[in-house]
């Protein structure tokens, strides 16, 4: 079970407060998309309230939102891995989760603007017990081959406020 509990999670640098009225409980085989306006703050809450909670009793693998940062990363990994390193980022970044013995969670920021329907396809997100993904696109679409589906729809209810009101939904099943 991927838990995180309810409350007002901080992130002081970024001047943010993530509120969390119900805690969040995923079970294994769920697809977990974190939605929102742009600047909604997800990627903050992704990389400082998300994250350091589950490293602590999960293994992970994260794909930032811009890719290109981790070009390196997944070009070295790979050739530490004696694996060859495709041209095209999309590429790559399948390589590089492919070359990985992480099937525990997938973190994905805004994937869908890198990757093809195809590409897309080849990732086999279901082969990983648990999937975060981050768009601004509503999630409400079932992904064949997870059994539970869940939303945190983040809203600012000041645009330039610190609060960001946290409310998961269940998608699937009904």
């Amino acid at each position: 079970m991927l838990e995180l509990p309810a409350g007002t999670h901080h992130v002081r640098h970024a001047g943010l407060r993530y509120v969390l009225d119900e805690p969040l409980a995923l079970p294994p085989g769920c697809c977990l998309h974190l939605t929102g306006e742009n600047g909604a703050g997800k990627t903050t809450f992704l990389e400082h309230v998300l994250i350091p909670a589950l490293r602590k009793g999960h293994r992970l693998l994260y794909l930032a939102q811009d890719m290109e940062l981790q070009r390196n990363t997944m070009l070295a990994t790979l050739a530490l891995l004696g694996h060859s390193a495709p041209a095209g980022l999309a590429d790559l970044a399948l390589a590089w989760i492919e070359a990985s013995d992480c099937r525990e969670i997938v973190i994905l920021d805004e994937f869908d603007k890198h990757l093809n329907s195809d590409q897309l396809r080849a990732l086999n997100l279901p082969r990983f017990t648990w999937a975060v993904v981050v768009s601004h696109l509503s999630g409400a679409t079932a992904r064949p081959g997870f059994a539970h589906g869940r939303e945190l729809r983040f809203t600012r209810p000041r645009s330039d406020g610190p609060d960001v009101m946290l409310k998961a939904e269940t998608l699937w099943p009904a």
